[in-house]
């Protein structure tokens, strides 16, 4: 059994090494073992157009008993090292470990290497795993730089006993190359245009093409891609010839706006044997329509020389934000301003500014003025904005004289017993000679007199201690009358107060009536 150790390590040691594309002749090389590399003549190969010599070399043992001092097999080219190392003898039935130990000379390609298994060994397994084929197994490194090393484990087992030889053939491409350079152009687009514009109006795109490439762009073509809010005004594909590299070159196009909304503008680029699009550049934009509105509103009808408010609302409708908004309220003549609003009055005119109205927002203003003559007056507002929109609004009204207006209340009798009824008789008149008077009648008891009925030129309701009558309209020396059935509820003192209200009167009038109950 020894010997089959023995002359297992012997022929393990002899393999072949095949280069492919060497121009080196390969040197003899003995191991400490014994083992001699014999070269071989040069075979003739076709490489890359070029007839070079690719030498292959075998290892031929020398036969001995047993190895001496190791059992390495060394093989050494101008490119590669490579040796064989038995790490884990075995008998038949064993597993047998050896090593193959790649290293690089010099910086080479693809390194290949491929292990024959002789009949009566079987091969195992190996790190890295190998590509099997038939009896071979065979492993490949794309390339190697130089000092790189590689190293392949490999288990076998000898199934029979006797002498095996086990095989390498190791194999190198060489590359033969040719320095070129192709150049390419890179281009880049840089589209600047207006943020937004006004429907209508026509916007202007300055379009930017340089080439930031190694090879000139020839025949180059900046084209506009407009969206469907605008109609060109000028051509939207522009050939601005070659572009050199570091060179930039400019077209400007031009849409008019007919579609609100926001949108995307976008420039393509191209040359002659570039791809479709070689550049672009995107130009956001709204389109916009700015609007402003006002209004104004007040009483159809007052009272002179009573302060009465009138309202001026200013709306932006707009989709834009107003800049330097002017208010000019236009008060018709015989006003007298009660409240400004934080205006300035300046003749017959109150004038405001606000500096921002954001689209969307509305402002109001109110002020309070009087007539001091009867009649019908128009009062007219205006705005304008910094952009120069404009928009204006008016009320009329009209102005009535003051009326003169008396009231009073008074009971049937005096005193009343509880449960017992009395009557009150309520009158309004109109003193005045020329405007007519329109009021309302309420009248309020004490808890001492229980109102029961009412009755009269207008009917009243009743709700808990309070009569209320609807609007009346008097004519000028004309009078109503209104009576109230109530009845004492406890004892006390009864009072009944009555307040006639009225547009014209900043305060109610009141009368009261004192009834006794016992």
């Amino acid at each position: 059994m020894t010997r089959v150790f023995s002359h297992l390590a012997v022929f393990l040691g002899s393999f072949v090494l095949l280069f492919t594309g060497c121009q080196t002749q390969v040197p003899s090389q003995t191991t400490d073992s014994g083992y001699t590399a014999a070269k071989t003549q040069p075979a003739q190969t076709q490489w890359r157009g070029t007839t070079t010599s690719a030498p292959a070399v075998t290892a031929t043992p020398k036969f001995q008993a047993t190895p001496t001092k190791s059992s390495d097999v060394i093989f050494k080219s101008n490119q590669i090292s490579v040796t064989k190392t038995i790490l884990e003898p075995a008998s038949v039935g064993g597993n047998l470990k050896y090593r193959i130990s790649i290293k690089a000379l010099d910086d080479v390609s693809t390194v290949r290497v491929t292990e024959s298994m002789p009949n009566g060994v079987q091969f195992i397994s190996s790190t890295p795993s190998a590509h099997r084929a038939g009896a071979n197994a065979q492993w490949e490194f794309p390339s190697m730089r130089k000092g790189q090393t590689q190293t392949i484990d490999v288990t076998v087992k000898p199934t029979t006993e006797g002498d095996h030889q086990i095989c390498s053939t190791v194999s190198v491409d060489n590359a033969f190359c040719l320095n070129i350079f192709s150049g390419q152009p890179k281009l880049a687009v840089v589209k600047k245009g207006p943020a937004s514009i006004e429907l209508g109006e026509v916007a202007t795109w300055t379009v930017t093409v340089s080439n930031s490439g190694s090879a000139p762009a020839t025949n180059v073509v900046v084209t506009d891609n407009l969206p469907d809010a605008f109609e060109a005004t000028s051509k939207l594909s522009q050939n601005v010839g070659t572009v050199a590299p570091g060179e930039t070159k400019t077209v400007s196009y031009s849409a008019k706006a007919v579609k609100q909304g926001n949108f995307t503008n976008r420039a393509v680029a191209n040359y002659d044997g570039g791809p479709a699009v070689a550049g672009q550049s995107s130009a956001p934009i709204a389109v916009v329509q700015s609007s402003i509105r006002v209004r104004k509103t007040g009483p159809t009808e007052a009272y002179v020389f009573k302060p009465v408010s009138f309202d001026i609302t200013i709306e932006n409708t707009g989709d834009t934000d107003l800049q330097n908004v002017r208010i000019t309220d236009i008060l018709p003549k015989g006003t007298s301003v009660a409240d400004n609003g934080k205006g300035r009055v300046s003749g017959d005119a109150i004038g405001w500014m606000i500096p921002n109205l954001p689209a969307g927002a509305s402002q109001l203003i109110r002020t309070e003025v009087a007539a001091t003559r009867k009649g019908s007056s128009t009062n007219k507002v205006k705005v304008v904005t910094e952009n120069g929109l404009a928009a204006s609004d008016e009320v009329t009204t009209n102005w009535l004289a003051v009326p003169g207006v008396t009231v009073s209340i008074t009971d049937s009798k005096d005193p009343i017993r509880v449960r017992e009824a009395t009557t009150y008789t309520l009158q309004v008149k109109n003193q005045g000679d020329f405007e007519p008077v329109s009021g309302t009648v309420t009248v309020t008891f004490n808890d001492s007199i229980k109102p029961i009925a009412v009755a009269g030129s207008a009917q009243g309701t009743i709700n808990g201690q309070t009569v209320t009558f609807p609007r009346t309209t008097l004519e000028p020396g004309k009078d109503t009358n209104l009576t109230i059935t109530a009845e004492g509820a406890k004892i006390g003192p009864g009072r009944a107060i009555m307040n006639f209200s009225a547009d014209f009167l900043s305060d109610p009038i009141i009368s009261q009536e004192t009834t006794n109950v016992y």
